[in-house]
């Protein structure tokens, strides 16, 4: 039987406050609450989409319009898209993925209510839990 030891990765003091700096506040999405939302911001995210929503409230109608062009709707669900419409990062090129209504539209209310004491140009990295 073979045992390995497996050391953290040490991270300089410059190294850690640098990765701190990406990001103004984090936010913790409730996979429990919401589970095909949050499979798709996870896939998202392992795929190369960024962790981090720059929050731009203004930009969201064009981003929303840019990332949808070309998918069409499909009875009983939404095109939930990966970074959301409301973060800079998002819009063309966004990953989209069918998603039930109800898990899509209760997720956008909730993370609607969380940023909503943010101003625009905020930084949250998002976790998926």
């Amino acid at each position: 039987m073979l045992l390995a030891t497996v050391l953290p990765q040490m991270y300089t003091s410059e190294e850690t406050a640098q990765a701190a700096s990406s990001y103004d506040a984090t936010l913790t999405f409730p996979s429990s609450q919401y589970p095909y939302t949050a499979d798709h911001i996870r896939d998202a995210i392992a795929s190369g989409h960024s962790s981090v929503c720059t929050i731009d409230r203004d930009g969201a109608d064009q981003n929303r319009e840019e990332s949808l062009r070309g998918i069409p709707t499909k009875p009983g669900y939404d095109r939930d898209e990966w970074p959301m419409a409301m973060c800079e990062e998002g819009g063309a090129g966004a990953d989209v993925r069918y998603v039930p209504s109800s898990d899509n539209r209760g997720s956008g209310a909730w993370v609607g209510n969380q940023l909503s004491k943010y101003p625009d140009g905020t930084r949250v990295k998002f976790y998926v839990y």
